[in-house]
């Protein structure tokens, strides 16, 4: 990893097979990291690990994995050190969407996202402390704006980043002891995968017309390479002081409410 004075080696991202995963997997390639692929796409894992030696990472392992599975997640850690000999930096990027209001939201939708987007992570930062510690690395969860927003129909998903960014600080206040830096992303609207499964064509066009219209920072979307630019910074030594912040990249978005 050339940044200057970074000790990052290895980097373990979950959901690396698309969207936001993909384009960190990426970032941190072009830094000559080695990688530990996560997700449940294998051909599209396959795809990511080929790119990401092309752009130039010391090392690629792909690792088909579901993070709703605890023996997935446990593999997942002790495949990454069996192969790649250490944990630098823990990426918790893989997220489920689910949508539905107080009124028709199912419990089986509530478990299958606090499962994904809040019991993984914080499993994996138990189950990647000991060789955290052995390294000084960091852990970088990424969540959403979205709670900031309090928006209609996104109960469940909101409830877990709330919970993701609280975990963040808590695990920052425990973890620091240990030299253990954890912070968050918290990315404005992005067009990935996840979107489109959830939403219509139409219904993304108002969406994110009527988002850009509230971006102070120009009328954008947030992009994936905008989001990779703070997290590889937050993994560096630049960020060597930086731990329990829940960092807005929502280009302003947030500054103006309601949505």
């Amino acid at each position: 990893f050339v940044m200057e004075g970074s000790n990052i080696e290895v980097v373990l991202i979950t959901g690396a097979s698309s969207g936001i995963g993909e384009g960190l997997a990426y970032a941190f390639a072009s830094k000559g990291a080695s990688l530990s692929l996560c997700g449940r796409n294998v051909e599209n894992l396959k795809k990511v690990a080929e790119k990401c030696v092309s752009e130039g990472a010391a090392k690629v392992v792909e690792i088909a994995a579901d993070v709703t599975k605890v023996d997935d997640m446990e593999r997942m850690v002790d495949e990454t050190v069996a192969q790649l000999g250490q944990i630098d930096v823990l990426i918790n990027n893989a997220g489920w969407a689910g949508y539905g209001g107080i009124e028709t939201a199912t419990i089986v939708g509530f478990d299958k996202v606090f499962d994904v987007n809040l019991k993984a992570p914080y499993y994996l930062i138990q189950r990647c402390l000991p060789h955290l510690k052995k390294t000084h690395g960091c852990v970088i969860n990424v969540s959403s704006c979205a709670p900031k927003l309090t928006l209609p129909r996104t109960m469940h998903y909101n409830m877990t980043k709330v919970g993701l960014d609280h975990l963040t600080k808590i695990a920052a206040l425990e973890l620091g002891q240990y030299g253990i830096r954890v912070n968050s992303v918290r990315p404005g609207l992005i067009l990935t995968p996840i979107l489109e499964k959830n939403f219509t064509s139409d219904q993304i066009i108002v969406l994110t017309e009527e988002y850009m219209k509230k971006t102070p920072l120009e009328e954008k979307l947030v992009t994936v390479q905008e989001v990779a630019d703070v997290v590889l910074f937050l993994a560096s030594s630049g960020a060597r002081s930086i731990t329990g912040t829940c960092l807005l990249i929502d280009r302003g978005r947030c500054l103006i409410v309601p949505f």
